[in-house]
C-alpha cells in the first residue's frame, strides 16, 4: 500500500505508534504477539529504532566496545520478524483526533502525507535539556542522548585526544559519563547546580558517592550553574555563576531531559504539573483510543497514588505490556511506579526505591527513618565492603515508604528485596524476621535488612530510644552530655564535638560522675556497643539517648573536607619514596584500616615513608583528618586497579 492510502474495508484494527525507540519498538512487538490480525505502523523521525540508551555512557568509555550493539534490532528486522510497517525518518507532525488521522513528514522524500488509525500509541520520549546559554554549539560541546550523539563524540575524541573533560550535571547520565571518561584516561571535572550528586538520594547518602568520586580524582563543583562557554585557542573556557572559570578540552552536557509533549498538547491531551501527559490506569489519555507510555507520561505512585514522572527502563517495559493489552481489547490496569533504580559509581553502587526523606518532607508526610551502616557480608570473609542502608516508614503502622542503599557488592540485592516488600505492602515489623539467604560471601545470618527492620520496629515499640546526627543540635540545647564508649584508639581517630571518652568496659565505674539533671547521648562506631551502654544507663536512672548509626553515620552528616588530592599517577612515584614497609589493609572496613595503621605508625621510624594499600574509601577521609591532627605527612595518594595507594610518614 502506498503511503497515504486508505484501506477499503476496516476488517482489522489499524494501530499506529509514534516513536520507534525502546518503548515504541517493544510495543509493536508486544501488540503483534497479542494479535496476528492487527495492522501495525511504527513512525520514527530518526534512522534508528530500539536504542539501548542506558548503554551510551559505557560505549563512550569503551566498556561496550561496539556502538552497534546498542541497537539490538534494525528497522527491517523488526518489520520482517513481527510484520510491522516500520517507517524511519518519518515524523508525525500533527494528529486529527476527530477523524483519526496523522499527518506524517517523510524527510527522505521531503513530502507530507496522511495516514489513518484506529488506535494510537504515543511513545514520544524525552529530549535533552540543553542550557540556553552562549557556546553550547561550539565544537567539543556535546549532549549524550542518542547513538548519533555517540557517533559524533567518539571520532572527535579520537582526533583531538582531549586530556580534560567537564561534565555538567550530577544525575544518572552525568555520573556514568564521569566514570567512563575517567576510565578512558581523562581528567574530569563535574559541575552540579545543586548541593549534591544524584538528587534521588538524601544528602547523607549522596555523601558516600561524593567521597568515591573524590577518591578517583574527580573534581566536584556544587551550587554552580554554567553561564557561558567560549572558545579559547584550542580549548573551551567555561564561566560559572560563582565567578569561577574552567579551561577544558571537551564538555558533556548531562543536564537532564524534558518530556516531548508537543503533539499531545496540540490536540488537548492534559499535561500534568510535572510536564508529562496524564493517563488513566489503562494508560489511555483523556482522548479515546489514544494511549501513551514512557518518559513523557506522568503515572501514579504505587505507595500513595501521587502523580510522578519516572524516566526509567523497567517501568517503561511494564507500561508497554499494559498498553498493548488494552489496545488489543484485553483490559489490564497499570499498578503504578516505585521509581526503583540502581546506579554504578566506580566501585560503589547506589540504589533506591520509593520515596526519599526529602520527598516526604516536601509532602509534609509523617515518617520515621532508620539508617544502618553495615557491611555487604560477614567480616571474616575476604573483600568485605561497606553498605549503608536507609529505610523510611510510617510511624503509625510501620508501612514501608522508601529505601536507599549505597555500598559495594550486594547493594542492589537489598533494594530489590525492599522493592518487593513495598509492593507487597509489608511493614517495618515484617522485615525484622524476614528469612533471607545466607552464606559468608553474600551476607550475614542477620542481614542488614533484618537489622533495619529490628531497629525500626524497636523505635515504634519504644524499645529503642535514639536520635540521628541531624537531630543532635535540638538536644544540645538541654546541655547534652556526650559519652563516646569506643576504645581510646578509636576515639582518637575522630569523635563528636564535645564528646568525652569512657570505654564501655569501664562505664559502670563512672556512674557517679554523671548528673541526673543532664540528658546523656552515648555513641560508638555504628550504634551497637552504645545500645548496650544506653540500656545500662537507663536502668540506673539516667535520661539517655543513643546516637543511631554512631560515629560512622555522624561522618555522613558532617563529611568535612579532605586535605589532599587523589591523583592517577603511576605507582613509580610512590615507589621512589619507599625505603621500607608496605602495610596492606585491603578487605577491611572502617575503623579496621585506621586502627591497624595507627598501631603500625607508633613503631615506625619518624620520617621514613610507608606505603599503605587500602580499598575502603572511608579510610581516606579519616586518614586525612588524623594526619592533619597529629602533623603526619601525606606524600602521595592515587588509585590503582581496585585499591588506593597512600604514602605517608610521621
Amino acid at each position: 500500500m502506498e503511503f497515504g492510502g486508505v484501506m477499503d474495508a476496516q476488517t482489522t484494527q489499524r494501530i499506529a505508534i509514534v516513536g520507534g525507540s525502546t518503548g515504541g519498538s517493544s510495543a509493536a512487538a508486544q501488540i503483534r504477539r497479542l494479535s496476528e490480525e492487527a495492522e501495525i505502523l511504527l513512525f520514527e523521525k530518526s534512522a534508528h529504532i530500539s536504542t539501548a540508551y542506558c548503554g551510551l555512557a559505557y560505549a563512550l568509555g569503551g566498556v561496550v566496545p561496539e556502538v552497534d550493539t546498542l541497537i539490538p534490532i534494525e528497522p527491517d528486522q523488526l518489520g520482517q520478524r513481527f510484520n510491522v510497517d516500520v517507517r524511519t525518518r518519518h515524523q508525525v507532525v500533527s494528529i486529527d483526533e476527530v477523524n483519526k488521522t496523522l499527518t506524517v513528514y517523510d524527510s527522505v522524500q521531503d513530502i507530507k502525507y496522511t495516514e489513518r488509525y484506529d488506535k494510537l500509541l504515543l511513545s514520544t520520549g524525552a529530549s535533552v535539556n540543553i542550557p540556553d546559554i552562549e557556546g553550547v554549539e561550539l565544537p567539543g560541546v556535546f549532549g549524550l542522548r542518542t547513538v548519533d550523539d555517540l557517533r559524533s563524540i567518539l571520532p572527535w575524541m579520537e582526533e583531538k585526544k582531549p586530556l580534560h573533560a567537564v561534565v555538567v550535571g550530577g544525575g544518572f547520565i552525568g555520573l556514568e559519563v564521569v566514570e567512563n571518561l575517567k576510565h578512558s584516561g581523562l581528567d574530569v571535572t563535574l559541575i552540579e547546580e545543586g548541593h549534591q550528586l544524584l538528587m534521588h538520594l538524601d544528602p547523607e547518602m549522596a555523601t558516600l558517592l561524593q567521597a568515591e568520586l573524590h577518591a578517583h580524582g574527580i573534581e566536584q563543583i556544587f551550587n554552580a550553574g554554567l553561564m557561558r562557554i567560549a572558545a579559547e585557542h584550542d580549548r573551551l573556557l567555561l564561566q560559572l555563576d560563582n565567578q569561577r572559570h574552567i579551561l577544558a578540552d571537551m564538555v558533556i552536557l548531562a543536564t537532564g531531559t524534558r518530556p516531548q509533549t508537543q503533539l499531545a498538547e496540540s490536540i488537548g491531551i492534559e499535561i500534568g504539573s510535572l510536564g508529562g501527559m496524564v493517563v488513566d490506569n489503562s494508560l489511555c489519555t483523556g482522548i479515546e483510543d489514544i494511549y501513551a507510555v514512557g518518559d513523557a507520561v506522568e503515572l501514579p505512585h504505587r505507595i500513595d497514588g501521587r502523580s510522578t514522572l519516572v524516566q526509567l527502563a523497567a517501568p517503561l517495559s511494564q507500561q508497554v505490556r499494559i498498553a498493548a493489552l488494552n489496545i488489543v481489547g484485553q483490559p489490564h490496569a497499570y499498578p503504578g511506579v516505585l521509581g526503583t533504580f540502581v546506579c554504578k559509581v566506580f566501585s560503589m553502587t547506589a540504589a533506591a526505591v520509593g520515596y526519599s526523606e526529602r520527598a516526604l518532607k516536601g509532602q509534609h508526610a509523617r515518617y520515621k527513618k532508620v539508617i544502618i551502616p553495615a557491611t555487604n557480608h560477614v567480616f571474616f570473609y575476604p573483600d568485605v565492603e561497606s553498605l549503608t542502608l536507609k529505610l523510611l516508614f510510617d510511624p503509625m503502622d510501620g508501612r514501608l515508604l522508601g529505601a536507599q542503599a549505597v555500598g559495594g557488592q550486594g547493594t542492589d540485592k537489598r533494594i530489590d528485596v525492599l522493592a518487593t516488600a513495598i509492593t507487597a505492602k509489608m511493614t517495618i515489623y515484617d522485615l525484622e524476621y524476614l528469612e533471607l539467604g545466607y552464606a559468608p560471601p553474600y551476607g550475614a545470618p542477620r542481614d542488614v535488612v533484618n537489622i533495619a527492620g529490628s531497629v525500626g520496629a524497636g523505635l515504634l515499640r519504644n524499645d529503642i530510644r535514639g536520635i540521628y546526627p541531624d537531630e543532635v543540635p535540638a538536644w544540645q540545647k538541654r546541655e547534652l552530655e556526650i559519652i563516646d564508649v569506643r576504645s581510646a584508639d578509636e576515639f582518637e581517630l575522630g569523635s563528636l564535638p564535645g564528646a568525652h571518652n569512657i570505654p564501655a568496659e569501664v562505664l559502670r565505674d563512672h556512674l557517679d560522675s554523671f548528673s541526673s539533671e543532664r540528658p546523656i547521648l552515648v555513641c560508638c562506631q555504628i550504634g551497637s556497643k552504645s545500645t548496650s551502654s544506653q540500656r545500662m544507663l537507663i536502668q540506673h536512672g539516667f535520661e539517655c539517648m543513643n546516637l543511631l548509626g554512631g560515629y560512622t553515620l555522624w561522618r555522613l552528616f558532617h563529611p568535612g573536607e579532605m586535605t589532599f588530592e587523589v591523583t592517577s599517577e603511576a605507582v613509580e612515584k610512590s615507589d621512589s619514596l619507599i625505603e621500607e614497609g608496605i602495610l596492606d589493609v585491603r578487605g577491611m572496613c572502617c575503623p579496621g584500616p585506621m586502627l591497624k595503621v595507627k598501631k603500625h605508625m607508633k613503631s615506625h621510624d619518624t620520617g621514613t615513608p610507608i606505603k599503605i594499600l587500602v580499598d575502603d574509601v572511608g579510610f581516606l577521609h579519616d586518614f586525612s583528618n588524623w594526619c592533619e591532627r597529629f602533623n603526619h605527612n601525606i606524600h602521595d595518594v592515587h588509585k590503582e586497579d581496585n585499591h588506593y595507594i597512600v604514602v605517608c610518614s610521621k
